[in-house]
């Protein structure tokens, strides 16, 4: 694909089911594939480089924290766009890039790759869904599942007609990948700064990632029409925090957009809140103008 294609998409109003034409602008592949590498490339070397700096105060090594560990969020953001094959016209390429992009939280992108589009094809059916694993009655539960889901996938895929064939033998050289590229971290700076620097991250970004992007965006757990299935949080400030992945709702509805392209779907809180909040509403919405 070479310049600038304009399409039509719909643009529905919460709550309402009503859908508005409005122009939608579409990128060219290579410019996509192009920023969101530079995104990768530049979050992975920022993680790794922050790692090699031992922090020398509680509030350097908390800022240290919270920075690694936004970079390590948007990293699984850009693997997701590599599931569903906006990083490469080949499916060697994606698998190339999201494997880099999960470097900072130790996550193999083979299972992630195995599930992922069954999670699109089957949104919320139990037995189905293999992210349904967050739907719990038990809130206590929800953080220990959210830090437990990137690796309950594995699993949930052997209970369900075994594993695809070559994904064990995969799975094993993604894990030994991550270890090659952690063992000079831990050797220029000890196993004790390499532990403390990325299991708070990790933590932190299962937290950040699941609840409120993937448990919070499906909160009622519908299986009736695709629309009412997820949700979306309102406004630029959740959209760029998460790079895209805020715009839930549209996501499933397109999953051909590239995480650059949802921002033309963005809306703003009806109510104006300075909190973000999703496109759920308790009542009847106002009436669009």
């Amino acid at each position: 694909m070479s310049g600038t294609n304009a399409g039509t998409s719909a643009l529905s109003v919460p709550g309402t089911g009503i859908a508005a034409a409005a122009p939608l602008r579409r990128w060219p592949a290579r410019r996509v594939h192009l920023l969101s590498r530079t995104v990768i490339l530049s979050l992975v070397a920022l993680s790794f480089t922050g790692l090699l700096i031992v922090p020398a105060t509680w509030w350097a090594w908390t800022l240290d924290v919270l920075l690694r560990s936004w970079l390590a969020f948007i990293g699984t953001v850009m693997a997701h766009e590599g599931v569903h094959g906006l990083l490469g016209r080949t499916r060697r390429t994606n698998d190339l890039w999201g494997r880099l992009a999960l470097l900072p939280v130790l996550v193999p992108f083979t299972n992630f790759r195995g599930t992922h589009l069954r999670h699109h094809r089957h949104t919320n059916e139990p037995g189905k869904d293999p992210d349904l694993f967050l739907d719990t009655p038990h809130k206590w539960q929800l953080p220990l599942r959210a830090v437990a889901m990137p690796h309950q996938w594995f699993f949930w895929l052997r209970r369900r007609g075994g594993l695809p064939p070559g994904h064990a033998r995969d799975l094993f050289m993604n894990y030994l990948a991550i270890a090659a590229c952690y063992l000079p971290v831990a050797i220029l700076v000890g196993p004790w700064r390499l532990a403390t620097g990325v299991l708070p991250v990790c933590v932190l970004v299962s937290l950040v990632l699941w609840i409120p992007f993937a448990h919070l965006t499906h909160e009622g757990y519908s299986t009736g029409d695709p629309a009412a299935r997820s949700h979306n949080w309102f406004g630029r400030l959740a959209y760029w925090f998460s790079f895209g992945l805020s715009m839930h709702r549209e996501h499933h509805l397109r999953p051909h957009l590239a995480w650059i392209e949802l921002h033309q779907l963005v809306e703003r809180d009806p109510e104006r809140r300075r909190i973000p909040r999703r496109d759920i509403w308790p009542e009847a919405p106002p009436q669009a103008v």
